[in-house]
């Protein structure tokens, strides 16, 4: 059987999950259909923003949503949460502090720029998101840098654009 294909996502797809939202159901299911086989991974920075938003949100709505994600995540949506070793944790502070240091992601959104570097890390193909400044990343830009680095560079894309590229 061969190795498992790593797909990560961020905490805003996890909600939008939790929330029913149809495109990023749509994109998960493609991802499902297309990699086979196909491993959904969590990362740590991930982790901690879906408990912050549990704990910490004002929004009560946000918290409810936060709850049903954690719920989720592995029986509805075949989620594995992934922890580093110390030596990939040392590789991920490199990567996030030269991302951040060479303006590959604003300064300002570290944990934006830790979950490309943890993805990076644990040779995630694909890092699903719908922010903007992670969309917004110059791929050539990161190639470079993580290859400096010795490390694979995942595709960053938002659902909306999974589907619309091969629902046409």
């Amino acid at each position: 059987m061969h190795k498992p294909q790593l797909v990560a996502v961020d905490t805003n797809v996890l909600l939008r999950l939790a929330d029913g939202h149809e495109a990023t159901i749509d994109a998960w299911q493609l991802i499902k259909r297309r990699l086979n086989p196909v491993q959904f991974i969590l990362l740590p920075t991930v982790l901690g923003e879906l408990a912050s938003k549990l704990t910490d949100d004002a929004d009560p709505r946000v918290s409810q949503t936060a709850v049903k994600a954690l719920k989720d995540l592995r029986l509805r949506w075949d989620f594995q949460p992934t922890d580093v070793n110390a030596v990939e944790e040392a590789v991920a502070a490199n990567a996030v502090q030269r991302l951040r240091d060479r303006g590959i992601v604003p300064y300002e959104e570290r944990n934006g720029a830790c979950s490309i570097a943890e993805a990076a890390v644990q040779n995630s193909i694909l890092l699903v998101s719908r922010d903007s400044h992670l969309l917004a990343v110059d791929s050539e830009r990161l190639a470079w840098l993580l290859r400096e680095l010795d490390l694979p560079t995942p595709v960053i894309t938002s659902p909306e654009k999974l589907v619309k590229k091969f629902y046409r």
